[in-house]
């Protein structure tokens, strides 16, 4: 529950080093490893998202689940949450006119790079 209770007072997207940093002086005894695995588990129960930073290679984590996007700084490794009903209504639609027999989309969420001006 504190991963938990951490996760939520973090601002952005946190990694699980930066809520391992955030437990550990009220839990000295918890390890990265057990963060990890608590991380996992509430991304499976569906409690968080998992998000790439901008070059894949570090695990970020976002405790919105809703239904949005994501904008990063190439930069910065800023991570943007970014919400769009018209942009999720056009790959709806682009979806539909491709027809895919075998699947229907449900959300979407895309994954954009770039460099915040």
């Amino acid at each position: 529950m504190v991963i938990l209770e951490a996760l939520l007072t973090l601002p952005g997207h946190p990694t699980a080093e930066l809520v391992f940093r955030r437990v550990r002086p009220a839990h000295p005894t918890i390890s990265l490893g057990t963060v990890y695995k608590a991380l996992d588990s509430f991304v499976a129960a569906g409690l968080l998202k998992r998000v790439a930073d901008a070059d894949g290679t570090r695990r970020r984590y976002d405790t919105d689940c809703s239904n949005h996007h994501h904008l990063v700084c190439q930069d910065t490794q800023e991570i943007i949450d970014y919400c769009d009903p018209k942009l999720d209504q056009l790959l709806q639609e682009f979806f539909a006119s491709r027809g895919f027999e075998h699947f229907q989309p449900h959300s979407f969420s895309l994954h954009i790079t770039g460099v915040r001006k």
